[in-house]
């Protein structure tokens, strides 16, 4: 499927973007990056931008916010972290996506589809940000019984790694609808319909190097594929005037931060027994929550602290503080805003060499790529802890690397360069 754009930068554009969730309402990445993104494209001349999202209570239907056209009228679940109510989305998000762009679609030029659950035929131009493994993987992480990255799936092979797991995408499930056959056949048929949904769409933005091959191997032409990172969430951080985290010095210690769910698949569990052994003194701070945080307390020594749910608009003084910043994921995740933030703040980074971490970790010269292990990380952690003058060199060239390939003005250029270019 295949329509014209010919476009050339005096045109004006007038962008629909189609996502199930934009804030107030998120959940994760997805969103913000999504409300970045609409927010720097209405700033540019000849572009305007309007968001098709779900309804929130409270919200208005229809509002100018910034710039950008926001039109709740999409219905779904109220409560991702309810199976009731992810599967009254399953029953209706998509039919009212398809009624709202059938009542409104011609006053665009483009589609351009954030959400992936959101994809559907239409006839304008479409374009998909594909930022998770929903179109790839039944459970949604790419992550085989929980041991290691999927190549592939069928439906047996899909039962036997639901009824070996503990989450489907970050969503702990529990007895009950791991050996529900029910729910395996809802779960794998939502699968098929979400990767048969890839034909309908034109061109596609993915955020790393992973995703793209995983789109070819579904069979997306590569030629209609363009990498484009997210877009850190870096404005709305640096206005933040506030100081009331506790990251104060302790001895000169290196101050090594985690920032993201305490979810198994996160790996943080990898971090702390790694960090455990580590011989050099440092300090580790874990930012965030989740259904591990129990556990993880409680194999962490004194030299861990959990900080908790901070609020986005402090996480910039986080980053601030710290002297390293650590992305130790077990599950192959497509491109952690994490990496992308701290990679701001010119911080190294030791990431396991997982997904799309290695689009932004370059090893040993902005930070370390290890394998998901213990040991390894253990030693790779004590080294960077040791080595003062390689973190200073390895920041420095994070700060590089962020300017040339993530900042947010190259990451809008790419999206309207490629807006502008297709003709077919």
């Amino acid at each position: 499927m295949s329509h014209d754009l010919t476009r050339n930068e005096e045109d004006h554009l007038n962008v629909l973007f189609v996502t199930e969730s934009f804030p107030p309402k998120s959940y994760g990445g997805g969103e913000i990056s999504c409300a970045l993104m609409a927010q720097a494209l209405s700033e540019k001349e000849n572009i305007d931008v309007t968001v098709l999202t779900s309804e929130v209570e409270g919200e208005a239907k229809v509002e100018d916010k910034e710039g950008v056209k926001i039109i709740r009228r999409l219905k779904t679940g109220s409560d991702r972290s309810s199976i009731i109510e992810n599967i009254k989305r399953k029953l209706f998000f998509k039919r009212s996506v398809r009624k709202e762009l059938g009542d409104i679609s011609e006053r665009y030029d483009l589609i351009h589809f954030f959400n992936i659950t959101s994809i559907t035929k239409i006839s304008k131009p479409s374009f998909a940000t594909i930022n998770s493994y929903l179109n790839f993987c039944p459970k949604g992480n790419l992550y085989y019984k929980e041991k290691r990255v999927c190549d592939g799936c069928n439906f047996w092979k899909f039962v036997g790694c639901i009824k070996d797991s503990e989450y489907v995408g970050n969503q702990k499930l529990g007895k009950h609808w791991t050996y529900n056959p029910f729910f395996w056949f809802m779960l794998y048929l939502d699968y098929i319909k979400r990767k048969r949904s890839l034909k309908y769409v034109d061109h596609f933005f993915s955020l790393s190097d992973f995703i793209t091959d995983k789109l070819v191997n579904s069979g997306v032409d590569r030629k209609k594929i363009r990498k484009v990172v997210n877009m850190p969430d870096i404005e709305k951080m640096e206005k933040n005037g506030q100081k009331d985290i506790t990251l104060a010095p302790d001895e000169d210690l290196p101050l090594l931060v985690y920032v993201g769910s305490l979810s198994k698949i996160k790996g943080v569990d990898l971090l702390i027994k790694a960090f455990n052994r580590v011989d050099e003194e440092a300090r580790l701070k874990i930012v965030g929550d989740g259904p591990e945080r129990k556990k993880l307390e409680k194999m962490a020594d004194s030299s861990v602290e959990f900080l908790g749910h901070i609020d986005h608009e402090m996480t910039s003084h986080i980053y601030e503080r710290s002297d390293i910043v650590i992305v130790p994921s077990v599950w192959p995740e497509p491109l952690s805003r994490v990496l992308l933030e701290a990679a701001y703040f010119g911080k190294p980074i030791v990431a396991t060499d997982v997904g799309g971490s290695s689009e932004v970790v370059k090893d040993g010269y902005n930070g370390l790529l290890v394998e998901a292990d213990q040991e390894r990380l253990r030693d790779e952690l004590e080294y960077i802890i040791k080595e003062k003058e390689k973190r200073k060199e390895m920041s420095k060239n994070m700060e590089e690397f962020y300017k040339e390939k993530l900042s947010r003005e190259k990451v809008v250029k790419d999206i309207i360069d490629y807006y502008r270019a297709i003709d077919s």
